[in-house]
């Protein structure tokens, strides 16, 4: 099912934001900032999701992009095109 959304939404081979703020202290602050930065955008629309009892798997776009994140109990990890992910790390490292 997540195979089939990320294909769905040009997302297969995209990259995690996570190696990219590796000097942040863990998952959990990495889901701080970018729900931080991500509410920032007014056209920010979720497209597809799956929930789960823990948490979900989610599609949103913003600006033309998607993007995907697995936010659950557990972990959190948003993936994206690299330019979008190069983006978002640069609003992330400004807040």
């Amino acid at each position: 099912m997540i195979d089939e959304m990320l294909l769905k939404y040009g997302l297969t081979n995209a990259p995690s934001i996570l190696p990219m703020l590796d000097d942040f202290s863990d998952e959990r602050e990495v889901r701080e900032y970018c729900w931080q930065v991500l509410r920032t955008y007014p056209d920010l629309t979720k497209e597809d999701w799956i929930i789960g009892i823990e948490g979900g798997d989610y599609i949103y776009s913003f600006g033309g992009n998607y993007i995907f994140i697995t936010d659950d109990i557990w972990s959190f990890n948003l993936v994206a095109s690299q330019a979008v992910l190069d983006l978002l790390v640069e609003r992330i490292r400004q807040v």
